[in-house]
């Protein structure tokens, strides 16, 4: 009688606190659109095309040594995901995942959007041994590696954001520098390809003009 008694209340309890769980993880998840549970500075508007912008979007991602999973020019969206190790623990490496938005805004302006997620993983490297009577540990025998994900989720630190930005305000400057240098140089080409061109027809001109001065003049001395 005692046994199911204990039994009975055991069975309350774990019912009890899985409803505590449910209930916790339910109030959780509903405010996931909750302005307090957004993310901050991880949108801005630059006055370049879409098309440009997303360009340069890749190339930021990838000299920050992001791998490009995938890149949809027509939805204007990318995909990127960099490993990096941990500095000062060697045990530690992070995994992160990133997503980027990029959409047309008012006339030739692109709103870009960014949202990630990392995972912190450990990695153990654990010694086997050959035992002497299966107690002592005598001879090493091998490695087992383990890896082990201690921390996942959505990354929200604001700097996480701020430094893509910054770097990608400045790949656009450059861009842009790039793009008026290449202009000037087009223009000053074709300015001197019209100059050449005249000279050409000119020096042209005078040739057939300094040919045909003799017959003329041969036509008139001798009708």
């Amino acid at each position: 009688m005692r046994k199911s008694g204990s039994r009975l209340l055991q069975v309350i309890a774990l019912l009890a606190i899985m409803i505590l769980i449910g209930c916790a993880t339910q109030q959780e998840y509903q405010k996931a659109f909750d302005s307090q549970h957004s993310l901050t500075q991880n949108q801005y508007t630059f006055t370049q095309s879409s098309d440009s912008i997303f360009m340069i979007a890749k190339q930021v991602l990838i000299q920050q040594g992001f791998t490009i999973e995938s890149a949809d020019s027509k939805s204007g969206i990318i995909k990127a995901v960099r490993d990096m190790q941990d500095k000062e623990n060697s045990e530690f490496s992070y995994n992160i995942h990133a997503s980027i938005d990029i959409s047309e805004a008012a006339g030739i302006q692109s709103t870009v959007s960014l949202a990630a997620s990392q995972q912190t993983i450990l990695h153990r490297a654990t010694t086997t041994w050959w035992h002497l009577l299966g107690i002592l540990p005598i001879i090493p025998t091998g490695t087992e590696y383990q890896t082990l994900v201690v921390k996942e989720g959505n990354i929200t630190e604001p700097g996480f954001y701020t430094d893509f930005f910054n770097s990608l305000k400045v790949a656009v400057t450059k861009h842009d520098l790039a793009v008026k240098i290449a202009a000037k140089t087009s223009e000053k080409t074709a300015e001197v390809k019209s100059v050449s061109e005249k000279a050409e027809a000119n020096e042209i001109a005078s040739e057939k003009s300094n040919t045909e001065k003799p017959a003329a003049e041969k036509l008139i001395n001798n009708p």
